[in-house]
């Protein structure tokens, strides 16, 4: 019993630190990043490496049985059932060791399936919010999962606890023997610790800089067209030379570190199992031990002092499981959405914005100055400005995308950033500036990924109707089921820009915001945008488009021109077209660029 508590509460001990952050404010019971870890599977493992190390005490037994009666007493049939024993001990402990692997792998699976949709959500969250592509959050949960599961992370640590044990046993067969390898147990400790004091840092160094190559290299990925284009590609190559080739710089100078305590620790086991024959056969010549205990002293030193030194080599290991459990921890608590739990009633459409205020992440100057209006059911309103005014800004906080700084937008009533995504998602159609589609079929698009079971095929034809890529889906090479790969590449611009609408329109919403939605429209396209928008508002749904062209504005409620993050004029079309278009309202619309 005394042992098992010994050994649980080392392992918590271990996954504790690998939970310590600088500040040494969170503890593991309270971790988001290790809450999926499987303790009844943890105790199991536990359980199992505590048989399997006793059982390897069979060996020392073994060789303290023959050297001390089987040879004195020359007698074969103890030699034969000790031998059989010991082979059935060690056969058990090979087969617990192989099953405590499996266990750890299977826990490590379970903790990534576990954390992975959370973290994924969060990872959907920090992109959003601050328009790059981050997946890192995956990354360091796959950091702690290869931790969890490999033969050099956790596995280790659950060895060490029983070192104790074996020394208590080299102090059975002689206190010399016993003061000798505990000599050497301190040794190991200290060079542990050197470990962490020389590594850490560059370790943790050496993982900012890796993972600023990585965002970098994304980047560019993400860009590829216009790196190609304009000739940055050796600009780029060169940019993550310098941030890999200084990761490489820490990274060598912990691992330069971390083998040579590594190399000194394994001299200085040798060192101690040449200490402890010699002082075993000191105090054999002097009849204080005799030469079977003297071997069995030597293989339980050797045994018990061996999890000790793979702790050195495994230590990079462990360092990395808990930065990659920090960051985990920083970015569920920044990124984390806070959602209600109520399902809310579908809203008719009125929309309210309330002394708005929005900064980015990062910058004390606001994108948007404390914006208030309110549209009732049904209603139209248009969003012309210069650029950088703070439109498409506007567009993430109507569908909730981003949190206000201060302010609120709600939707009959309700904040938008709260409600939960999922039902929000049903009544809600956004198009953005950039449209973005998925690898996937064309109905897969349209249905946003939903199962056949939620999102019917008439559901997905009526939308694609509704927004007149019904036609243009069927000229496809294999129509709905046409696939479009990562992206949307396998269509032009235009028709990308369709098929968001049509996306945008699943569902009939009753809250449509459209960040210019025809940017890569031709006159057909444009057409067949205006008579989706119509019908959509003469079914109830409140319309929100923002556009450099007055003409798309023509069938509009409302214009609001936004500058600088204000409303400079808000107001019903024609009056407002007034103010900002020095020509006769009857042409008002049909001027090109008359906001700039």
């Amino acid at each position: 019993m005394t042992s098992h508590w010994y050994h649980s509460r080392f392992v918590a001990v271990s996954v504790d630190y690998m939970n310590s952050q600088g500040s040494g404010s969170a503890r593991a019971s309270r971790s988001p990043a290790l809450a999926g870890l499987d303790k009844r599977g943890l105790l199991a493992v536990a359980l199992t490496s505590l048989a399997m190390n006793l059982l390897l005490f069979a060996m020392p037994l073994y060789t303290l049985q023959v050297f001390d009666r089987v040879l004195t007493s020359r007698s074969p049939e103890t030699l034969i059932l000790l031998s059989l024993m010991v082979v059935f001990a060690l056969s058990a402990s090979a087969v617990l060791d192989s099953l405590r692997g499996r266990l750890l792998l299977r826990i490590g699976n379970a903790y990534a399936l576990e954390l992975g949709p959370r973290l994924l959500d969060v990872s959907i969250a920090q992109s959003a919010r601050t328009s790059v592509p981050d997946a890192q959050a995956l990354r360091h949960m796959a950091t702690v999962r290869n931790f969890i599961s490999g033969q050099q992370g956790l596995a280790t640590l659950y060895d060490a606890p029983l070192v104790p044990l074996f020394l208590l046993a080299v102090y059975f067969m002689h206190v010399g023997l016993g003061h000798a390898m505990l000599f050497g147990m301190l040794l190991l400790l200290v060079l542990t610790w050197l470990t962490e004091i020389l590594t850490g840092a560059h370790l943790r160094r050496a993982g900012e800089a890796g993972i600023e190559a990585q965002r970098r290299i994304e980047s560019v990925m993400q860009n590829s067209e216009a790196v190609e284009a304009m000739g940055m590609r050796a600009a780029m190559c060169d940019y993550w030379h310098v941030m890999q080739g200084q990761a490489m710089v820490e990274a060598s100078s912990a691992g330069d570190r971390s083998s040579g305590i590594s190399a000194l620790a394994k001299w200085v086991r040798m060192l101690l199992s040449l200490m402890i024959t010699g002082v075993g056969a000191w105090y054999v010549i002097h009849d204080e031990v005799t030469i079977g205990a003297m071997v069995a002293a030597n293989i339980l030193s050797a045994r018990g002092l061996a999890p000790l030194e793979t702790m050195i080599g495994a230590w990079k290991g462990l360092v990395n499981a808990r930065l990659a459990v920090e960051r985990i921890n920083t970015a569920i608590e920044r990124f984390t959405r806070e959602e209600g739990t109520v399902r809310l009633p579908e809203p008719i459409g009125e929309l309210s914005v309330e002394r708005l205020v929005y900064a980015p992440p990062g910058s004390e100057f606001p994108t948007l100055k404390g914006l208030s209006f309110k549209l009732p059911a049904a209603t139209w309103l248009g969003i012309v400005g210069p650029s950088a005014a703070g439109k498409s800004t506007l567009a993430k906080l109507l569908c909730g995308v981003w949190k206000p700084k201060s302010g609120v937008v709600r939707l009959d009533g309700a904040d938008v950033y709260t409600w939960p995504r999922a039902d929000f998602g049903k009544f809600c159609g956004y198009l953005p500036q950039d449209v973005e589609l998925f690898a996937g079929s064309v109905r897969d698009n349209i249905a946003r990924f939903g199962p056949p079971e939620d999102v019917d095929d008439a559901a997905v034809i009526s939308a694609a109707k509704r927004a007149g890529v019904h036609e243009m889906i069927l000229k496809l090479p294999k129509g709905y089921e046409t696939q479009i790969g990562a992206g949307g590449a396998a269509l032009s611009a235009g028709q990308r820009q369709r098929i968001g609408l049509a996306r945008a329109l699943l569902g009939e919403p009753r809250l449509l915001v459209l960040d210019e939605p025809n940017s890569n429209l031709d006159s057909e396209g444009e057409t067949a945008l205006l008579v989706a928008l119509r019908q959509a508002r003469a079914s109830g749904a409140t319309v929100v488009m923002i556009s450099h062209r007055p003409s798309m504005l023509a069938d509009a409620d409302l214009v609001g021109v936004l500058v600088d993050g204000q409303l400079q004029h808000f107001g019903p079309r024609d009056e407002v077209l007034s103010k900002i278009v020095p020509v006769p309202r009857r042409i008002a619309a049909e001027v090109p660029h008359a906001v700039s």
